[in-house]
């Protein structure tokens, strides 16, 4: 549950992190070949347009994972409550088990659409600082290394 938009998200970051790391490592910091910490600061740069695309998606997938998460303990709490039902009871159930949709959300656009309507469309961008430092210190390092 919730690992589809990180799929969908990964192809359009990787394009913005090597576009602007290209583009301010030619235009900008003048990056060499080699361990320099002006490539660091040329993928750097392109974090805070990373994080728009990346922190509703990690928001998502997390909401996601709680649901799932919750609805496995409602599950686990309502089969311990049914102990005390007959064994004939309990073998029927076993034998015909009915599989309801678990959790709140069905999947990650229901998730969304849910959580904007109820909180604002802002609320898919908690932890957005938080998120875009962890961008910045993940391609800064990867471009740090990337031209050696």
């Amino acid at each position: 549950k919730g690992v589809g938009p990180p799929l969908a998200s990964t192809s359009i970051v990787y394009t913005f992190s090597f576009t602007s790391y290209s583009y301010f490592r030619q235009n900008h910091f003048r990056g060499t070949d080699g361990w320099d910490y002006r490539n660091a600061l040329s993928g750097m740069m392109g974090a805070p347009l990373f994080g728009i695309v990346t922190t509703p998606e990690n928001f998502l997938k997390t909401q996601m994972q709680l649901d799932n998460v919750q609805s496995k303990r409602e599950e686990l709490m309502e089969s311990k409550s049914q102990q005390s039902i007959s064994q004939t009871n309990q073998t029927l159930q076993k034998e015909y088990p009915t599989k309801q949709p678990s959790g709140r959300f069905t999947n990650s656009f229901h998730c969304a659409k849910t959580l904007a309507s109820t909180h604002g469309a802002t609320v898919l961008y908690t932890g957005h600082a938080i998120n875009t430092i962890r961008e910045a210190a993940f391609v800064g390092t990867h471009f740090f290394c990337y031209e050696r």
